[in-house]
């Protein structure tokens, strides 16, 4: 079975300064959630997730994601089975600011019975 080990605290029940990104697994997926302030989102935002693998960028990928007016938090979510093992970064870049937020956590053993056939 796959391990993930978070480089950064997991969604933490506190609230957030600035824009956050967490990771956590849950039900073979890992999640990444992305945390804003409300009140910096007055008009709706529009965020990229990117997926860096540490070993193919065919593994990489990039999401759109439009975020409600006054909404805090949006997310995004990988299959673990079948990821590369490593150390994985996520960065959410803010495309009306540019600004960007980013963590890492590690990967390790490989498992991929979740798409073995019966």
């Amino acid at each position: 079975m796959k391990r993930i080990a978070a480089a950064l605290p997991l969604f933490l029940l506190v609230p957030l300064t600035a824009a956050d990104v967490q990771c956590r697994i849950e039900n073979e997926r890992i999640y990444c959630r992305y945390f804003l302030d409300r009140s910096d989102n007055q008009n709706g935002k529009e965020v990229e997730f990117y997926w860096i693998s540490p070993k193919s960028p065919d593994d990489d990928r990039v999401r759109h994601f439009r975020i409600p007016p006054q909404h805090g938090s949006v997310y995004d979510y990988r299959f673990l089975p079948g990821r590369a093992e490593g150390v994985w970064r996520v960065r959410v870049i803010d495309l009306d600011t540019n600004e960007s937020v980013e963590t890492a956590f590690d990967i390790n053993a490989t498992d991929d019975s979740m798409f073995e056939e019966d």
